[in-house]
This record gives C-alpha cells, structure tokens and sequence, in this order.
C-alpha cells in the first residue's frame, strides 16, 4: 500500500483515470509512464535546508538534449542524444565522461556507470501491480516513485515511516531534481538524473 497517495499513477493527472501501460486508446501522458506534473510558477520550496536541486535546462527541443546545473548554477551534466544515433541518449559530467546510457530501439534499455547493468528500463521502473507506484532498486536498496502533492517523489521501499528523499517537479522551462542529504550519501544522485529523464521525455517505457 502506498503510503501517500490514494491512486497514484493511475488517478493522478489529467484527471484520468486509465492506469499507465495499458491498452486503451487514450493518449498517453507527455510524460509517458507518469502522471503530467503541474507547471509551478515559482521555484517550489527547498524540503530540507541542506537539500541540493538540480535543474535540467537549456532544452534543445526535448530534455533528451539538455544541460543539468547543480549547485551555484554551475553545468554538472549533459544529456545529449546525438544527431547521428537518435535511438542513443547518454548522460555525460562535467569532465565529459559517460555516466549514463538509453538505446532505445530496437528495445528500450540502460545502463549506469558502476549502479546498474544493462537492462530494460520497465525492469529498472517496475511499475506496481496497482499502479500507483514505480520501483528502483540501487544497490540492493529498493525505492519508490509516486506522485505526491504535484511532485514526483522517491522513497525507500518497505520503510515503517517513510520519508521523501528526492522529488521531480517541473518549473517555466526548466524540470527541477531536488535531493536530500540522505539520498547524495545513498549513491542516489545519477539514478536519479536518469529516472527524470526517463519520467518526462515522452517515451513509453514500459
């Protein structure tokens, strides 16, 4: 049972009530296999004080080709899906070495530089058998993502009191990762990168 959200993935968004990944003929979210984030007008309030937000910008048509700024508004990472192999979108950081990569045909999968051997992103974001969340497992910890009060929220799975460590919203031409303390110490950092993208380029993948 999901602890913050009565119907999840299925009820949130849009106000539709089809759950994601199945075979009705109602248009997917933009979003893909997630409920559409509202656009806040203003950048939402930081959870905790110490938290750190990245913010995915600089959009060259979709997020699959933009520029990640972390603290001091400085280019942590890129994400660039490269004119000549469009079913390839890699993360690459400030020292332009690959941490992350997508081959989305002819199968949709990815790979995490020393977190997560190559597999099918469905596997990766397993959704719930009830929709209302996905499930991420990072070195040998699983997590959830669920929709919670507009964001896009992770927290450990199985938790007797579970508190959000990283949460997706989207802001005027940006989409914005806030983490906390507990989730950068956990390794969390570029999985998180890459479930955003995954969360908000329109690709199906499940």
């Amino acid at each position: 049972m999901n602890p913050f959200v009565n119907g999840g993935w299925s009820q949130a968004g849009n106000g539709s009530s089809q759950p994601w990944g199945d075979d009705s003929d109602s248009p997917p979210s933009i979003f893909g296999a997630l409920p559409s984030l509202t656009i806040s007008t203003t950048i939402p309030r930081s959870m905790q004080p110490d938290s750190v937000t990245f913010s995915f910008t600089s959009f060259n048509t979709t997020i699959l080709n933009c520029v990640v700024l972390g603290p001091q508004k400085r280019v942590a990472y890129r994400v660039t899906t490269e004119p000549t192999a469009p079913s390839c979108t890699i993360w690459k950081d400030n020292e332009s070495r690959n941490v992350a990569m997508v081959q989305w045909q002819p199968t949709s999968v990815l790979e995490i530089r020393g977190v997560t051997p190559r597999q099918r992103i469905k596997d990766w974001l397993r959704i719930s058998s009830d929709k209302s969340h996905r499930k991420m497992e990072i070195r040998g910890n699983e997590y959830c993502w669920a929709p919670i009060d507009g964001f896009i929220c992770l927290y450990k799975s199985q938790s007797s009191a579970p508190r959000v460590l990283a949460r997706i919203a989207r802001a005027p031409s940006m989409v914005l990762l806030e983490l906390t303390q507990e989730a950068l110490q956990a390794g969390l950092l570029e999985p998180c990168l890459v479930a955003t993208v995954m969360f908000v380029c329109g690709h199906n993948i499940d």
